[in-house]
């Protein structure tokens, strides 16, 4: 026989658990549900994109040193790089490498490799110290092997990590035996201004 009204079977509650009572309108939950999450997804996705992003980045350091030979003259891009290889891969916190320094015409001013200016300048083969992982360096000294000679260099560089002038070019005296010390009192600190050879002062004793 048909069922009475109250014979029928109870249909289950289909609305999910909100913890809001039971006579709470559907849409307004939704429309509470989608208000929310913006607010608390898009600072937390902020904070994950960003924050590597600032702790990644830093400015390099490069210091570049002009190698010349016996007689003065500059040497070769493969005799650069024979000069590289026998030095330690790493002095201190500064990578050595073979590379290269772009030069204006005046020969003094020279361009940063990340620059627009870098390509259209004079390229000179140059001995590498770098930074890149701390921007920070610290280099003391290095000794340099050519042609059956011992040339020892006294750098004594310290750059921190927001110093303007980070890519410095030094020039070189001759190769010859001996060590010798940069001396950089009353260097103005330019950023694109190679630092000339009379810099190098030679150190005759013991005492450096």
């Amino acid at each position: 026989r048909p069922k009475t009204k109250d014979q029928r079977p109870k249909t289950k509650d289909q609305r999910p658990k909100t913890g809001f009572p039971l006579n709470f309108p559907i849409k307004l939950i939704h429309n509470i549900a989608t208000m929310h999450r913006p607010m608390w997804l898009v600072p937390l996705l902020l904070l994950l994109v960003a924050k590597p992003a600032f702790s990644q980045y830093c400015n390099p350091v490069d210091i570049s040193y002009i190698v010349r030979d016996e007689k003065g003259e500059v040497l070769s891009a493969a005799a650069v790089k024979s000069i590289a290889d026998q030095l330690p891969k790493e002095l201190g916190n500064a990578v050595t490498s073979a590379s290269e320094v772009s030069f204006a015409a005046d020969k003094q001013t020279f361009y940063w490799q990340d620059t627009s200016d870098w390509a259209k300048g004079n390229k000179l083969p140059a001995l590498s110290f770098s930074n890149a992982a701390t921007c920070v360096m610290t280099l003391g000294e290095a000794t340099l092997q050519y042609g059956g000679k011992k040339m020892r260099l006294i750098f004594n560089i310290d750059i921190a990590r927001r110093q303007d002038d980070r890519r410095p070019v030094i020039d070189s005296l001759r190769f010859q035996e001996g060590t010798f010390k940069l001396d950089l009192n009353g260097w103005t600190h330019e950023t694109d201004k190679i630092i000339p050879a009379s810099r190098w002062k030679q150190v005759k004793s013991s005492n450096n």
